[in-house]
């Protein structure tokens, strides 16, 4: 483990010493040890002494420490010293000055006090990585360290991690809205990459600091990386004290623990996905109750309040990352789409001007699930966009029914289903058949047993509204052979069809007794 002779200087000054680093060129150290005195006799481990001699240069990545300056003498351009006084000015060799105490020992324990205290923090975060919660505890440890409120967000800027700071709502409004809704809101992201910020943030391979149009307080970023990519930020705020090189430095020191704790955290995502994907999810599971957020998030996705909705949702039969992308591209090619990936489904958002547009979305969905092997459910046409979590959980819903009932349609809407909803939360086949009204059940046992088709006949009279005619022609029967048929049920059951209460029981019981065996193998 290294350490700059920068950060050595922060810290001694944390203890109550004035230190500076003075031509430090970005050296490191890695070992602290006494400079032995040039005319001093060194007794070997053997007994035996030596003069060492002026022309042998120091070990490379060792700090030495001098109870004095040394003289102008050529070390080598991979010497460090620890001074008690500054040198003067034609010195050139990379020194860290420490003016309390001239003795040299002393000014050795202070120095190896800080590089352990600082060994110690750095090991402690690497330990933390491989606990339960892990990223939380490196979290608080760091915000210790560094003195200032850190995060830990994935690719797509969802917050994995945050201090547990009391004065989280004295920092920017942003940083507070990332703590309080759990990600990075849309909005503020796209600024970032409307003004190039977010690529200047994400090519830098160090922690820099970062001075932001779209936060007034400045903050460290470290983009931690992975075979090239970025898997996701740790940002430092600067809410307490000034950011400094040192603190950077840390922060790079941490990176392997970081990266190694949130890719073993059970919600951490490495594929990037849309950037907006946080806000949807968010907005569709019903976690959002704040209309002005919402309108100012649609805006910034160009998407109109007071445009219709749509939402489906395709499942895919075999699941992939770059399936799942290929599929998001082919919707989003339609104006007015956005897609989330969840899991090995894309719920894809349309927006539409008029209701007749439905039927282009529906085409366009039934050629993708044609052709890349998937199935669609999709919800009603909601009056505003504003609707759309309803449309998800309608599209949601579908998909529900299809899987209890069995139905295996490419694409399915939720108006066609819909009616088979109340019927999956019976809990038993007893309440299920209790439900159902008595005549449907005696002619559905009457047709079992005798063979004819009684209450097929009396689903399809009350589906078309009693019309005689029509009933008729879809039963491909003579109206009076239908006549017959309608008048010995009412001999067999003696129901009132003039009643609509008793019309829409009998139609529902129908329903039930129809699709039983799907219905019952799905009871809760």
């Amino acid at each position: 483990m290294r350490f700059s002779l920068r950060l050595a200087a922060e810290h001694l000054c944390k203890r109550g010493y004035r230190a500076l680093a003075m031509n430090d060129r970005g050296m490191s150290f890695g070992k602290v040890r006494l400079m032995p005195s040039l005319e001093e006799t060194l007794m070997s481990g053997s007994g035996k002494s030596r003069i060492p001699s002026t022309r042998e240069p120091p070990e490379a990545d060792t700090l030495y420490i001098c109870d004095c300056v040394p003289d102008a003498i050529d070390f080598g351009a991979s010497c460090m010293f620890a001074l008690p006084d500054l040198p003067p000015r034609n010195w050139r060799y990379p020194s860290l000055v420490v003016e309390k105490d001239s003795k040299d020992t002393l000014l050795l324990n202070a120095i190896i006090d800080v590089v352990d205290e600082l060994k110690d923090a750095i090991n402690e975060i690497g330990e933390l990585a491989w606990e339960e919660k892990g990223l939380a505890k490196i979290v608080e440890a760091l915000a210790q360290l560094l003195g200032n409120p850190v995060y830990i967000v994935d690719s797509s800027f969802k917050v994995m991690a945050i201090t547990d700071d009391p004065d989280m709502e004295e920092m920017s409004v942003n940083w507070m809205n990332a703590a309080k809704r759990g990600y990075l809101s849309y909005d503020v992201i796209s600024n970032l990459i409307r003004s190039d910020e977010l690529h200047d943030i994400e090519s830098s391979t160090t922690a820099t600091l970062v001075k932001s149009e779209y936060f007034y307080t400045p903050f460290a970023n470290l983009n931690l990386r992975q075979g090239g990519k970025v898997q996701g930020h740790l940002f430092v705020v600067q809410m307490y004290k000034a950011i400094t090189p040192g603190d950077l430095e840390l922060i790079d020191a941490v990176t392997p623990s970081v990266l190694r704790a949130i890719q073993v955290d059970p919600t951490y995502q490495a594929r990037r996905g849309p950037l907006y994907e946080n806000f949807v999810v968010d907005w569709l599971e019903g976690g959002l109750h704040d209309p002005a957020y919402v309108l100012h998030q649609l805006d910034a996705l160009d998407f109109n309040a007071s445009d219709l909705s749509v939402v489906a949702i395709l499942t895919l039969f075999v699941d992939s990352e770059f399936r799942r992308e290929h599929l998001a591209r082919l919707l989003e090619d339609r104006q007015g789409c956005r897609c989330v990936s969840r899991s090995n489904q894309i719920v894809a958002l349309f927006q539409l001007k008029r209701r007749k547009e439905k039927e282009s979305v529906l085409r366009k969905i039934k050629s993708i699930c044609k052709n890349h092997r998937c199935r669609a459910t999709v919800s009603d046409v909601q009056d505003s966009f504003l609707d759309t979590p309803r449309a998800y959980r309608q599209a949601c819903e579908t998909l529900n029914i299809c899987e209890a009932m069995g139905f295996a349609d490419d694409v399915v809407c939720y108006g066609d289903v819909a009616a088979y909803q109340p019927y999956l939360n019976f809990s038993s086949i007893e309440e299920l058949d209790a439900f159902c009204h008595p005549a449907v059940m005696f002619l559905h046992e009457y047709d079992r047993t005798h063979a004819v088709k009684l209450l097929p006949t009396l689903s399809a009279y009350l589906k078309n509204e009693r019309d005689v005619q029509a009933t008729a022609a879809e039963l491909f029967v003579h109206r009076n052979t239908l006549t017959y048929r309608i008048n010995k049920i009412l001999e067999m059951c003696p129901v009132d069809l003039d009643d609509f209460t008793t019309r829409h029981r009998l139609l529902e019981s129908i329903l039930v007794v129809e699709n039983r065996k799907g219905i019952s193998d799905n009871l809760k």
